[in-house]
């Protein structure tokens, strides 16, 4: 068993930061049923356009935090479930890697790789990240570059651990787009582009904060 590969069973690590992580996700969630709370914290959200129609300029601030204020802002309950169970369980293990601080690190990376995604490839839409879709992919991009990809799953075996991710990617894309011609929806910037570019971040940074946690140790 190599040294970052989870165990079996059911037993998950302990993740302090990461449950902390989840329950306010949570719980800014639930109190964003509130209508005028919801109402009060939409307009902090990240849109690809108003960056693109010079918002930068006139309000600075709000541009730089509006892609972390995104992954706290509730889309549905559905997706917020999702997100929290999901990451639960993925952040336990990126946490026991490269501690919380790296966890924290990976989350951010992931918030603003999943903006300059979808500035950089739908840079018109006005549709406004509302959830935590690109800082979980950036856990989970994590922790398939730590761990790598599950046998469970359903991936080239014979390529390196990249080559596998990029095939998961590929399969998760195909098959997001076909649920979105199923249900006539047809929708790239938020369904597909916003966790992919999330799962690039944690990729990207994973090794390196895994690198700078032992180099410190």
């Amino acid at each position: 068993m190599s040294r970052f590969e989870p165990p079996p069973g059911i037993n998950l690590p302990r993740g302090r930061v990461t449950d902390a992580l989840v329950a306010v996700i949570f719980v800014t969630a639930v109190l964003q049923l509130v209508t005028v709370i919801a109402a009060a914290v939409a307009g902090f959200g990240f849109m690809p356009f108003f960056v693109v129609a010079g918002q930068w300029q006139t309000d600075p601030l709000r541009v730089a935090v509006s892609p972390l204020v995104s992954q706290f802002l509730l889309s549905s309950v559905v997706m917020t479930l999702f997100n929290t169970i999901l990451m639960l369980i993925v952040g336990r293990y990126v946490e026991k890697s490269i501690g919380p601080v790296g966890l924290i690190a990976t989350f951010v990376a992931g918030a603003y790789g999943g903006a300059l995604a979808r500035l950089a490839l739908t840079p018109h839409s006005f549709l406004m990240t509302a959830d935590a879709s690109a800082g979980l992919f950036a856990l989970v991009g994590a922790y398939l570059t730590l761990y790598g990809v599950p046998y469970i799953l359903p991936v080239p075996r014979h390529y390196g651990r990249f080559a596998q991710i990029g095939a998961l990617a590929g399969f998760w894309i195909v098959l997001q787009v076909a649920f979105m011609l199923a249900s006539g929806v047809f929708e790239l910037s938020l369904t597909v582009v916003n966790p992919l570019g999330g799962l690039i971040a944690g990729m990207m940074v994973a090794r390196p904060l895994l690198r700078l946690r032992y180099r410190k140790a």
